[in-house]
């Protein structure tokens, strides 16, 4: 008789994986069970993702290591507060030439006096 063994809970669940919003992914990277990938992240083409991305931070490579920031640690807390991705449609539409600007102070103070309520 052949005694075969069993393997008891031999599955160990990673966790989710999350995408932030305004995130761009490369073709062909892969993202690992587990991971969180901050608001306004860049993922690189065939960049292995094995740790956490930051909020609006650029990787790359095999593993991604952390290339960039795309903005100012004060424009990425200005991002973070605005969540312009939650925004409604037509407040999205009107802030368009902003938010294709890059210029983040402006489109902050337009989110101030316009969209926060």
């Amino acid at each position: 008789e052949q005694a075969f063994a069993t393997a008891v809970d031999a599955f160990e669940k990673a966790g989710d994986t999350v995408i932030g919003s305004d995130v761009w992914i490369g073709s062909e990277a892969m993202i690992m069970p587990g991971v969180t990938v901050g608001h306004g992240a860049v993922i690189g083409s065939r960049a292995l993702v094995t740790k956490d991305v930051e909020p609006y931070t650029i990787v790359g490579g095999n593993p991604a290591r952390a290339i960039r920031r795309r903005f100012s640690d004060e424009e990425i807390s200005m991002l973070l507060e605005m969540c312009w991705w939650d925004w409604p449609l037509d407040d999205i539409q009107a802030a368009m030439p902003l938010l294709c600007s890059g210029n983040i102070r402006d489109l902050y103070h337009y989110w101030q006096e316009s969209v926060r309520s």
